[in-house]
């Protein structure tokens, strides 16, 4: 992932030459291949390359068009072929994807944004509409976030330069950490009150002194794709996640991904590597990524990584967590501008970034939205209540019988978990223990932040209780994948197939039944993809998750962890109640706690509150 920054002066004064230059050199370490810094007037750009395939080694950035607009490109466009043909005519030469983007500005103006299809950030200005528009992909793959003070907006994509740059007090976003310690903060906002990340899907423009954002892309609720057959869905979806697959091979480097050994990640990478067989993709071979847990078996997923790696007669790379604690040296983290739960696997990301590197490769592939939007959860239908809205009583019986047998839990029990339950208002649902947040957490704040509605809320219109949990799911993937996490913690370029914007679209306007079955969740993906996969893969349910290792790391660096908490600073900012917490720690240090994740991010709070510059907040 490259980066980018700029600098807007309100007045139109011109831009200060030292604090465009000590913005292009805190992006230094996010580029490696270079870069530069254009003034034009009142707007000053900064860029530094990152990359990784052929196209990218012939950019010039930031880019001037000789009729004047200036932009810079953070991205990987997946529709070239579609814009090289419609901008055949407007296309001079520059056939870079930062090219095509500008001449589609040229041609289209802001209309633009919509017709990109890949993961993007950029900033560009238009002298002479006096226009200036920063932007991101629908989904936020690639991070942009910006600053807004009296004289001028100053934006970058690391949240790490604004921080340093900002030249201004910093104040905690209490907002943001609830979101954090809940599911996931709002994208459009960040742990400071005066920084904001641009949304995704949207762009911001500046006008009449004020910061306006303008939704370009949202999804088409309206849509419904109804074949006649399960064969036409799974033909469907094969092509679609072929293309998303496909799309992020470009590169004239080897590409590495990560294989859990479970659905989403060996699904990735069992259809690259038909990809590159077929000789479809740029990149001449896919290596992998796994993280072995010797120490904990019930955390430990190396026979289904052997799975697949047999099928596709290749060992991968295999980091074993006791060579790469786990919440190993808590107290020397460098200066962290996120809280995340990645800090306490630093030691891990650092190894998967030194191995990349020795081999070349620039680019990583993830699986790791995959349960969000292909339906991992086995616990009854929302497809019951549609039925009841479709007053489809019959069906609705019969589907609740075979829920009943396949789960063998009374068929009363299923009509209220799958029909009633999901029909009731969230005033309701709140007050179920599913909906408390972790019991840590200080009464007052709760209170204060409402957090117990935030955990159901969901931002739409959609009438079909199926159709909202398909979305709620979604945008909580795009509050994950928005936040940056990996680009502030290493210089690669990740990669997330399951966000490809069509397959995303596709997948929101199939029935629900192609999802889930009784008994068989990720249905459509597991027909699909059948013969791709081997059958221990296809026919597996669920997976095996790291709370066995995190318990072991909370046991071994206990001493580490109560130093740390001796001086609380989530304490002390009233987030946490610390004797109950404590009390949670010692349950999880000997196995008996159930809410592994959300220790982790009270942990990593912790640890960002104690780091600078947010200790000079307190």
């Amino acid at each position: 992932m490259s980066a980018l920054g700029g600098i807007y002066h309100f007045d139109g004064a011109p831009v200060d030459d030292n604090l465009l230059v000590a913005l292009g050199q805190a992006l230094d370490k996010n580029g490696p291949d270079g870069g530069k810094e254009i003034k034009s007037g009142f707007v000053g750009m900064a860029y530094r390359a990152f990359h990784t395939n052929k196209e990218s080694r012939l950019e010039r950035q930031p880019l001037v068009s000789p009729i004047g607009p200036m932009i810079c490109w953070d991205g990987r466009l997946d529709n070239r072929d579609d814009l090289l043909h419609q901008l055949r005519e407007d296309l001079t030469g520059d056939l870079t994807d930062v090219g095509i983007v500008m001449a589609g500005y040229l041609r289209w103006g802001i209309d633009f944004l919509p017709r990109l299809i890949g993961d993007f950030a950029l900033s560009l200005w238009d002298p002479n509409r006096r226009l200036l528009l920063l932007a991101r992909d629908p989904f936020g793959a690639r991070s942009l976030f910006y600053h807004s003070g009296k004289e001028r907006l100053i934006w970058a994509s690391l949240l790490g330069p604004l921080v340093d740059l900002s030249y201004t007090s910093l104040a905690i976003n209490d907002e943001y950490i609830a979101g954090y310690l809940t599911d996931e903060p709002e994208p459009s906002i960040t742990p400071y009150k005066s920084i904001y990340s641009v949304p995704p899907g949207a762009y911001i423009t500046q006008g009449c002194g004020q910061i306006i954002t303008c939704q370009y892309w949202t999804l088409n609720r309206s849509r419904r794709i109804c074949y006649k057959n399960d064969r036409e869905y799974e033909e469907h979806f094969r092509d679609v996640f072929r293309d998303a697959v496909r799309s992020r091979l470009r590169s004239d480097q080897v590409v590495f991904a990560e294989l859990s050994g479970g659905l989403d990640s060996s699904s990735v990478v069992c259809v690259a590597d038909s990809i590159i067989k077929a000789g479809e993709a740029e990149t001449y071979a896919l290596e992998t990524i796994s993280y072995l847990y010797d120490e904990a078996p019930t955390s430990d997923e190396r026979a289904f990584v052997a799975c697949v790696e047999t099928k596709r007669g290749k060992e991968g790379h295999h980091l074993k967590e006791e060579d790469h604690r786990i919440l190993a040296r808590l107290e020397e983290q460098s200066p962290l501008f996120f809280p995340s739960v990645f800090q306490l696997f630093a030691r891990r990301h650092r190894a998967v970034s030194d191995v990349m590197r020795e081999s070349g490769g620039r680019v990583l592939l993830t699986g790791q939205i995959g349960d969000h939007i292909l339906w991992s959860q086995a616990e009854g239908s929302p497809e019951l209540a549609d039925m009841l809205l479709h007053l489809n009583l019959l069906g609705l019986h019969r589907l609740a019988k075979s829920w009943s047998r396949i789960q063998n839990t009374p068929y009363v029990e299923v009509i209220w978990k799958g029909v009633i339950w999901p029909l009731l208002p969230s005033s309701i649902r709140a007050r179920s223990p599913l909906a408390k947040p972790a019991k840590w957490l200080d009464k007052t704040f709760v209170k204060n932040m409402n957090l117990r509605e935030p955990t159901l809320r969901v931002r739409d219109a959609f009438r079909l209780p199926s159709s909202r949990l398909r979305y709620r799911l979604l945008l909580s993937a795009i509050g994950w994948a928005s936040r940056g996490y990996y680009q502030e913690r290493a210089c690669i370029e990740v990669s997330h197939p399951y966000l490809h914007r069509p397959l995303i679209e596709f997948l929101l306007a199939i029935p629900f039944e192609q999802l889930l079955r009784p008994g068989e969740t990720r249905s459509i993906q597991r027909r699909a993809l059948r013969n791709y996969l081997s059958d221990r893969i296809v026919t597996r349910r669920g997976k095996r998750g790291p709370d066995e290792a995190v318990y072991r790391a909370l046991a071994r660096e206990w001493s580490r962890i109560e130093a740390i908490l001796s001086d609380a600073r989530i304490r002390a900012r009233g987030y946490v109640d610390l004797r109950t917490f404590r009390d949670e720690l010692q349950r999880a240090r000997y196995g008996r706690a159930t809410q592994s994740h959300m220790i982790l991010k009270t942990i990593s709070l912790e640890l960002w509150l104690r780091s600078s510059p947010q200790s000079a907040i307190l």
